[in-house]
């Protein structure tokens, strides 16, 4: 059985999807070498911490490719 959870436990996809806007998802792909992983690290939690105090900011992951 398929067990579905929110990401973002305060604004759940199913409450997202119920608004009269419509919500933006941005997708960047990112190619990085060994080395320049722990900068990339840093430089995207900086923009993380300044997204969350922007007016209408839900949330932002990152994942990584194997």
């Amino acid at each position: 059985m398929v067990d579905l959870k929110p990401l973002d436990p305060v604004v759940p996809i199913f409450q997202q999807i119920n608004t009269d806007v419509s919500p933006v998802v941005l997708v960047n792909i990112f190619q990085v070498a060994g080395g320049d992983i722990p900068a990339l690290l840093q430089a995207w939690e900086a923009d993380a911490n300044w997204m969350k105090r922007q007016p209408g900011y839900i949330s932002t992951q990152l994942h990584q490719g194997i």
